[in-house]
């Protein structure tokens, strides 16, 4: 950062001599070569910035690095972020700010793939309810940042181009991205095709349905309206097809994601306020699931499922550290079923059926700044949800439980988060925060009709009569600095009432063949959450970097009974070399084994396992562009593992060598 700033301040001196009329008459032209001038790091995240570094990452890779962040695997592709012990439903997961929900009921699409490592900017990860500013949550958030067109004082086009391939599923990876400034326009324009087979196990193994084919567009117009106001528009698509998930009885004929946007930024030079955005969206999301490459399956079906969103916020800042946000968003989401015994006539119902969900909400932030470097943060939020189904084939369905779901449902909730900090002497930092969250339950936890849940084989109904789970939260956050090292660790205890719990319905039967039963969900009296997060990193020499975190998540029920899919004691670390323009990591994993599982949801015990990963990265400049060349080895023993939130039991990639070359210009 600092080089950075000298660069700038170096810059900006050029640009104050440029306007200054010089008394010599022995003027002198100098052509500057061109400056370049980047920022892609968050100074907040010291796990987004090692790893995004690497140049061999992936962005569920990166994900997977940063503190309390895990992956659910169902395959090789979609792979689903929670946040310590909170999954979907309980946690919010949007790109640039946009609501967006998934069409899959199967939890096939999670958000995060839609946004490729050429189009990253950074990810924002915030825990429990210091991640309700952008909505209600009890889990926290993560928040995919696109990559936007900056301004440049030519009008050359820059970008890149890039090609990998990895050895274990025969996978292959192009992409690019290409930035141009016309006077007071500038435009992005990124995107990656990705194709893979079948990979295999550490035990040389072939995971049959676990290829996949995708591709990736994301484009970004700017107009600088003036020095004060930019408009942009923003638009994100992604297409998928023929997507194995091995972990589950179905896999992904095709999906398809379009997400629009428009937003008008400005900045205020009046005494009271700082700046404003404003944003415009809408999304669509389509989502096929088939068995047709399953020859095993004893009846052909079809799953097709939609979400239509559509919303707005508009951010405030207020000088004095005041930041007010309002924002609204509307969602339809319908899942249906198609079966196709043999001959016998086609049977359909709707698995999630069509309801509609409105919510607004207004959040508060202000900032407090104390005498002697200590500050409160204090962070509000309440929205107002209204959900319904439908007038469809899916009202007709719950008939035979004597449920009515036609009536409307609102929910009015709170979240509040307060935090104290202090800087101390010898940069030592100190955070303790107080916080309080709710959500409601998802549209699956409502109006689902025997959704099958591959991990415990059950059918799943919904109950519309759920109440939102309330979560009282504190946590303690220890940062500090010393000449060569930084030390960061976080411990957290969440008590969450009216916890959203599964269980047996005795009496009625499944729908799908050679499951055990039907579910239903109910609150039960709590769950509580508890555990810690440390980072380390540690500068060795100038070249040499270490970097280490640790996270462990503790769960379980009023009863003392585990919580489903709670990740183990995890330790990930990394040593960096890096001389002039070459770079060498070696990674290493280390999971503890997972003994405390939920039997009623299917967990299994997992043992525990060792993964180092070798990574080596070259530049090379020609002229004025970069080439970058990296070869990994991951997996290097070829262990045989799996991580505990894997469904299914199905191991991860063996021994795996991938290569990538990029040109930058």
């Amino acid at each position: 950062m600092k080089i950075i700033t000298v660069i700038l301040l170096s810059f900006l001196t050029q640009c104050f001599w440029a306007q200054t009329n010089p008394k010599d008459t022995a003027k002198k032209i100098t052509q500057l070569s061109e400056v370049c001038i980047s920022d892609d790091t968050h100074p907040d995240n010291a796990s987004f910035n090692f790893y995004k570094g690497s140049k061999l990452a992936n962005t569920e890779d990166i994900l997977s690095r940063m503190e309390g962040v895990s992956l659910i695997k169902r395959g090789a592709y979609g792979l689903e972020p929670i946040l310590r012990n909170y999954g979907s439903g309980q946690t919010n997961i949007t790109i640039d700010g946009m609501r967006i929900y998934g069409a899959c009921t199967d939890k096939m699409d999670p958000v995060s793939i839609y946004v490729e490592p050429v189009n990253l900017q950074s990810i924002q990860v915030a825990h429990g309810a210091a991640g309700a500013l952008n909505g209600s949550t009890i889990g926290g958030q993560i928040n995919f940042n696109l990559k936007e067109p900056s301004y440049n004082c030519n009008k050359k086009i820059h970008g890149q181009v890039g090609q990998s391939y990895s050895t274990i599923n025969k996978g292959s990876n192009t992409n690019f991205a290409l930035q141009q400034t016309l006077h007071k326009f500038s435009y992005r324009v990124s995107g990656a095709l990705r194709d893979a087979g079948n990979y295999k196990s550490g035990d040389n193994i072939q995971i049959k349905n676990s290829g996949f084919h995708k591709s990736n567009l994301s484009a970004a117009l700017s107009y600088k309206i003036d020095s004060l106001q930019t408009l942009k528009i923003n638009y994100l698509g992604d297409w998928g097809k023929f997507i194995g998930y091995p972990a589950l009885p179905m896999d992904v004929g095709s999906a398809s994601a379009q997400i629009y946007s428009m937003s008008h930024h400005t900045i205020f030079k009046n005494k009271k306020l700082e700046s404003n955005e404003l944003k415009v969206y809408y999304n669509h999301i389509v989502h096929q699931m088939d068995d047709t490459q399953r020859p095993e399956a004893p009846m052909h079906m079809d799953m097709p499922g939609w979400s239509t969103t559509f919303g707005f916020y508009d951010n405030l800042s207020i000088k004095k550290g005041i930041k007010l946000r309002v924002d609204y968003h509307h969602v339809n989401t319908r899942a249906d079923m198609i079966m196709y015994p043999s001959g016998e006539p086609l049977m359909y119902l709707q698995t999630l059926p069509e309801n509609n969900l409105s919510n607004i909400g207004f959040s508060l932030q202000k900032l407090f700044t104390l005498k002697h470097k200590q500050q409160i943060n204090l962070n509000g939020r309440i929205d107002l949800f209204n959900q319904s189904a439908i007038s469809s084939a899916g009202i007709n369905q719950w008939k035979v439980f004597n449920t009515d779901i036609s009536t409307s449902k609102q929910d009015f909730l709170k979240n509040l988060n307060l935090n104290y900090s202090k800087l101390f002497t010898g940069h030592l930092f100190l955070q303790l925060t107080f916080g309080y969250g709710e959500r409601i339950a998802t549209s699956n936890e409502r109006y689902g009709y025997y959704l099958y849940n591959r991990q415990d084989q059950f059918d799943y109904i919904g109950n519309i009569s759920l109440k939102p789970e309330r979560s009282y939260q504190t946590e303690l956050r220890i940062k500090k600095e010393f000449k060569k090292v930084e030390v960061s660790m976080n411990l957290f205890y969440h008590l969450t009432k009216d916890y959203i719990y599964s269980y047996k319905l005795d009496g009625y039967g499944q729908m799908t063949i050679g499951a055990f039963g039907l579910k239903t969900y109910k609150n039960i009296d709590y769950a509580l959450s508890t555990g810690a997060e440390f980072t380390t990193k540690f500068n060795v020499t100038e070249r040499l970097t270490h970097i280490s975190s640790i996270k462990y998540v503790y769960a379980e029920t009023h009863n003392g009974k585990p919580l489903p899919l709670v990740p183990p004691f995890k330790l990930q670390q990394a040593l960096r070399f890096k001389i002039q323009l070459t770079q060498i990591q070696l990674e290493h994993d280390y999971a503890y084994a997972q003994n405390r599982i939920n039997i009623d949801y299917g967990d299994r015990q997992t043992p525990s396992f060792h993964l180092f990963n070798l990574r080596i990265a070259q530049n090379i400049r020609i002229k004025s562009s970069i080439l970058q060349l990296g070869i990994a080895c991951e997996n290097i023993f070829d262990q045989n593992y799996r991580e505990h939130l894997d469904i299914g039991n199905i191991p991860r990639f063996g021994r795996n060598f991938l290569m990538n070359a990029s040109l930058l210009f």
